[in-house]
């Protein structure tokens, strides 16, 4: 499995990709639903953001502020090792590229062997000389980064334009939804997805409407292309109660 520095260049880079394309409103769904739905996961992709910062922090402080922080991730990541399995397995189906933007964070929390001490304290060394320097006020261009706190308002701005208004149903539905885990959301998913067409085929079958039978047979064949995914499951729920 990748470090969790890896996903999260992996998940970065994907956003800026897709940032202009129509699959980016269902990239942030799911991230939203993996990602910062999950308070410890989205506690870990912070400390990985607050790392690799420019905060202007005294020289001593940054020191303790490092070791409390690598501390805290290395819990985090043993506890949930399951779901960065599942988070790690979502973003290699977007984007197959081992890059990797956190390696001094990732070899200082991964690396814990005596053996490894001199790279990890050069590690932390260079983590240190992040955190002291002062912030960057300068304009972030698109090809670099995102923040969580980026991530977090975009993946909230298209859920209220994808999702608006839920009562509390169907926020309970929503939430139904997100806690799926890979083998639960990928047997319900085809269980929905083939009531879903065998429904849509009958309507077909029994429809005389040439305009009508034409927008079925394309949102047949739209379904049938569908990726397992929460945000296409959730989709296919809403259309499954619609017919």
């Amino acid at each position: 499995m990748n470090t969790f520095g890896t996903i999260k260049t992996k998940i970065e880079n994907t956003a800026v990709e897709l940032a202009k394309k129509p699959s980016f409103k269902r990239f942030i769904f799911e991230f939203n639903g993996l990602v910062l739905k999950n308070r410890d996961i989205s506690e870990l992709y912070y400390i990985y953001d607050d790392l690799s910062s420019n905060k202007g922090l005294d020289k001593d402080l940054a020191n303790d502020y490092i070791n409390e922080s690598i501390e805290y991730s290395q819990v985090l990541i043993e506890s949930q090792s399951k779901n960065i399995n599942f988070i790690n397995n979502w973003i290699n189906s977007w984007n197959k590229l081992n890059q990797n933007n956190y390696k001094d964070i990732d070899n200082a929390i991964y690396n814990t062997g005596i053996r490894n001490l001199e790279s990890i304290l050069e590690s932390k060394k260079n983590i240190k000389d992040v955190l002291i320097k002062e912030e960057n006020k300068k304009i972030v261009k698109e090809n670099l980064n995102l923040p969580i706190s980026s991530m977090v308002k975009i993946a909230n701005e298209n859920l209220k334009k994808e999702i608006p208004e839920l009562n509390e149903s169907q926020k309970e539905e929503l939430q139904k939804v997100l806690s799926l885990n890979g083998e639960d959301l990928k047997e319900e998913f085809e269980k929905t997805k083939k009531i879903v067409l065998d429904n849509l085929k009958i309507s077909l079958n029994e429809s005389k409407d040439s305009d009508l039978n034409n927008t079925i047979s394309k949102t047949i064949q739209k379904i049938k292309e569908s990726k397992c995914s929460h945000y296409d499951y959730y989709k296919l729920k809403k259309l499954s109660l619609e017919l």
